[in-house]
This record gives structure tokens, sequence and C-alpha cells, in this order.
């Protein structure tokens, strides 16, 4: 930065290293609803918006099957936020936080994809079998 004549420049290095990309899970929470108490898509991104400003990005509800003729509740689903700031100020160092939408209560916890799992499991597994 440089200033000229009471003027504030700022200037770029063109050398400098890229911003690595920031993975998508770390931008979005798990959400868990209790059994025969679901949310929509537009409860979930209307609570969060109101509490932690527009800054939710989508809002997946997974939406099982129907038994038979019998549709079953949905059970939980994910919330992407813009930027991954977000799920830690909702997170802060605890591992689950609860909330109440529209009278219903809901767990969040931090989203850790299947990949993510499978990846970790099998590290774990190689460094715990003695070779390395």
């Amino acid at each position: 930065m440089t200033t000229s004549a009471g003027k504030t420049k700022f200037v770029l290095n063109a050398s400098a290293p890229a911003f690595p990309p920031v993975k998508p899970d770390r931008r979005c929470l798990f959400l868990t609803f209790s059994y025969g108490f679901p949310l929509t898509e537009g409860q979930i991104f209307s609570y969060f918006t109101r509490m932690y400003g527009p800054y939710v990005e989508e809002v997946f509800v997974y939406k099982p099957r129907p038994v038979g003729k019998v549709a079953k509740p949905s059970l939980f689903g994910k919330i992407m936020f813009k930027f991954p700031i977000i799920p830690d100020n909702v997170m802060g160092t605890k591992e689950r936080v609860c909330f109440v939408i529209d009278g219903i209560p809901i767990q969040c916890k931090r989203f850790v994809s299947k990949k993510t799992k499978t990846a970790t499991t099998a590290n774990a597994a190689s460094s715990s079998d003695g070779h390395e």
C-alpha cells in the first residue's frame, strides 16, 4: 500500500501465490430434523438469512421415496453458505448446535462428505496398522 497526496493506493503483487480454493464442505452444515417434524427449504433459508444475513447460498432437504402410497417425512438436510466463516460463526467451538425454526427443533453439525469420511477412514487405518 502506498500513499500519495493523502490518497491510499493499493498495489497487487502479480507474483503472489493464488488463494487456495475453499472446499464446498467448509461452507456447509448438516441439519437433522425430529421425526415427523420436517422443515422446507424455504423455512430454513428464511431462518438462517434472518439470523446470519444474506449469506445462504442454497438449502437442500432430502426427500425420501414414498413407500407405496405413504410419503415418509424428511429427516435431514444441508445448508450451504457463500463463505466458510458463516458455518464457523454458527457452530463456534461446539460439535452440535440446536435451533428452533417455526416451533420445530433442528440440530446442526459440520457437514462432512462421504468422500472426506472415506479418505479419513482409509488414512486412519493405514497409519494404525504399523506400516508407514
